[in-house]
């Protein structure tokens, strides 16, 4: 499900204001000289891909992992991703502060990254201008303007104007029109300004994403495919050689004036096919690694069990519930329904290799993660809860339960049945109490937003939904998801403590002081006296078959080349 689009900012964050130091600066990193790669032994990283469409940053999917790999390391933007530290790290942005009113925030730019395109006559990476801050500009203002071929992202609508673009009707938009209204703009060569809608501590993990990433405008405005070889411009540590039909090679930008942790000198990608699937390849020895989508991770289970590798992923599945129902409406019954779940089993018998079982709402490996682990069976708490809702033993329960599940996928069905087997066993009801119906997936999405035509959809107590954040920070799901008023899921409940501690955490400039009131809004939400706005069960997880003669590759998230590192004496044909 794709996230709703802010649309306005919480006016109760004036009150905490404060909270953020006017002028302060916020980060800060001295631009190295340039330095060459370390000295070690080089290798070729080999990978195995599905056929790519486009190499642009901002219409690269996160439900692509292959692609978003590749612009990661083609494309740098003003903060980084570190994958080991799991914080965001300066790049090109050497420095920051934030306005008084913690919506303006001031980037100085290093210098010393350049533009580079690969030359196929001289077979050379060639630097073409530095980066500038009008490169930022430029790329913020194609993301919004719908007239462009770039689709925009949620993602960018923190910016002031954006959505003011966005939405404005195509009569009105022109480059005066554009600049006026977006927030961004370049008071120097190498110093960036963005005003934001509302003030926002998380800004700095929005800066690491591919949308955030600048462009040349001289390469990405010619009428061709601008990522075409030859043709485009790249600033990362590593550039285009070469992509054609079967696969596509990038190699060392000898430009990059940072060093190289790693020793990926190039990489080659292999397009797979339904006849040269990844699992062929790594069972073969010929990649040294490959993404798995979810229905190949079953196969890679029997094949490459010694190669398969999973870690938590980004979408969390969780059921909705509706608060106009009654049941439901009461927290006790909620609460006593997400005790009465293993999760833990349901993953080992439904999805073994391909979810994890929640101890907590936020998934691990993200900025500002909490330290909760607070959801779990709990079968005498669930009995008890049930009770203090008027139900000890199931009795006097007025009408059956409905679970609404996609009717895309019949392993919806399966963990609806499931999860109730469950709650019969551990709240002793009786299977009868309750029912698992299908229902679109478009009109799914109208009912967590609250916006369903009551005539066209079942009246149901709770409903299955998926929730992906798309950039690596603890906001992403506990407020981009359940906020009351601004969430992506809004079932109609009243605003509590707990938005409250969303609201002071958004900011929060202390990573360790927002992961600790994201500590409190979980245990508020999922605790032994937890309101359960929402029920979750698990997170699904990447998975990835990897080589042994490979290490420091990241579990999740875009990859890191530069930062891995290839045994050539144990890998077949180096």
């Amino acid at each position: 499900m794709q996230r709703l689009l802010p649309t306005m900012r919480r006016a109760s964050l004036l009150a905490v204001l404060a909270i953020l130091i006017g002028s302060l600066i916020v980060g800060g990193r001295t631009a190295p000289a340039a330095a060459a790669p370390l000295h070690q032994d080089t290798a070729a990283l080999r990978l195995a891909s599905p056929p790519l469409t486009s190499l642009d940053p901002v219409a690269v999917s996160r439900f692509d992992p292959d692609t978003r790999d590749l612009v990661e390391n083609l494309f740098i933007g003003l903060t980084r991703f570190d994958p080991g530290t799991q914080q965001v790290e300066p790049m090109l942005a050497e420095s920051w502060t934030v306005s008084d009113d913690g919506l303006t925030w001031t980037f100085t730019l290093r210098d010393d990254i350049q533009w580079v395109r690969y030359d196929s006559g001289t077979q050379t990476v060639t630097p073409i201008r530095p980066v500038a801050a009008g490169d930022f500009v430029y790329a913020i203002q194609r993301a919004c303007d719908p007239l462009r071929p770039s689709p925009l992202t949620p993602n960018l609508m923190i910016v002031n104007g954006c959505q003011t673009v966005a939405q404005a009707f195509p009569e009105v938009i022109n480059d005066l029109f554009i600049a006026r209204e977006i927030g961004a703009r370049a008071t120097g060569p190498y110093t960036l300004e963005i005003d934001l809608l509302f003030p926002s501590a998380y800004f700095l993990t929005l800066t690491s994403t591919p949308e955030f990433r600048p462009l040349p405008r001289e390469a990405v405005s010619a009428p061709s495919n601008w990522t075409a070889p030859g043709a485009i411009m790249t600033n990362g540590p590593y550039t285009l050689q070469n992509w054609t039909g079967a696969g596509m090679k990038l190699i060392r930008n000898p430009h990059w004036p940072d060093t190289y942790t790693g020793n990926v000198e190039q990489v080659d990608v292999t397009f797979t096919t339904d006849t040269m699937t990844a699992s062929m390849l790594a069972s073969g020895g010929r990649v040294d690694m490959a993404r798995l989508s979810a229905d190949e991770v079953a196969a890679a289970r029997t094949t490459n069990r010694d190669l398969l590798r999973t870690a938590p992923g980004s979408s969390v599945v969780m059921l909705g519930f509706s608060y106009d129902r009654a049941l439901v409406e009461v927290p006790e019954v909620r609460r006593a329904l997400a005790y009465a779940i293993d999760r833990e089993a349901l993953v080992n018998q439904l999805f073994p290799d391909q979810a994890l079982a929640l101890s907590q709402f936020t998934p691990p490996g993200v900025v500002a993660a909490p330290q909760y682990n607070g959801l779990s069976l709990n079968p005498v708490q669930a009995q008890a809860d049930y009770e203090m809702a008027g139900y000890p033993g199931c009795n006097n329960i007025p009408e059956t339960l409905i679970m609404l599940v996609p009717d895309d996928d019949p392993a919806w069905i399966e963990l609806g049945q499931a999860v109730i087997e469950q709650w019969s066993v551990n709240l002793g009801c009786h299977t009868a109490l309750f029912e698992v119906r299908t229902l679109s997936r478009v009109l799914m999405i109208e009912l967590a937003h609250l916006a369903y035509d009551p005539e066209s959809v079942t009246r149901s107590h709770m409903w299955l939904v998926v929730w992906s954040g798309d950039y690596p920070d603890a906001n992403a799901w506990l407020s981009d998801a359940l906020h009351c008023r601004y969430g992506y899921i809004r079932p109609g409940r009243e605003c509590d403590a707990g938005d409250a501690l969303l609201d002071r955490a958004a900011v929060e400039p202390d990573i360790a002081r927002r992961a600790e009131l994201y500590a409190q809004a979980e245990e508020y939400f999922f605790g032994p006296d937890g309101t359960f706005p929402v029920l979750p069960l698990y997170v699904t997880t990447c998975a990835w078959l990897q080589q042994p003669w490979l290490t420091a590759v990241n579990d999740c998230g875009p990859a890191r080349f530069d930062l891995w590192t290839i045994d050539t004496s144990t890998q077949p044909g180096a």
